[in-house]
């Protein structure tokens, strides 16, 4: 069955979404430790960011892997709708400079779902399912 012709899965965006949260997690923690005592915002923010495309690169790359046959779109689109959520969040967050804006939503969400489009490629390739 060719890419195109295999069905959707939802379960699998749902799987991708909390495969990105425990890939973060495990990614934070490595890099927090390693990463104590000065430095500055600009860094601190830099590093975040780098480890959030990261942690969208693992988690594509493990659902890649693991999942039954080839699952390419369902961690990219769970890479966006995890920015989108996450950034649908920041309505509770009293900070103004954390304030919901579309243009956000579109960038970090293009670049999550890229991240999680090359992560998912790159599995199902090595176990040579693509």
């Amino acid at each position: 069955m060719s890419l195109v012709e295999r069905s959707f899965s939802w379960a699998w965006v749902g799987v991708s979404m909390v495969v990105f949260i425990v890939a973060e997690l495990v990614i934070g923690g490595l890099v927090g430790g390693l990463v104590l005592g000065y430095q500055s915002y600009s860094l601190e923010f830099t590093l975040q960011g780098l480890l959030h495309l990261i942690a969208f690169f693992i988690g594509g790359f493990t659902v890649g892997l693991i999942s039954p046959g080839a699952r390419i779109l369902e961690p990219a689109v769970a890479g966006f709708l995890a920015v989108a959520l996450m950034f649908v969040l920041t309505a509770f967050v009293p900070y103004p400079w954390f304030a919901f804006r579309l243009s956000r939503v579109l960038v970090g969400g293009t670049m999550a779902f890229v991240a999680a489009l090359v992560g998912s490629y790159a599995g199902e390739r090595l176990t040579g399912q693509v």
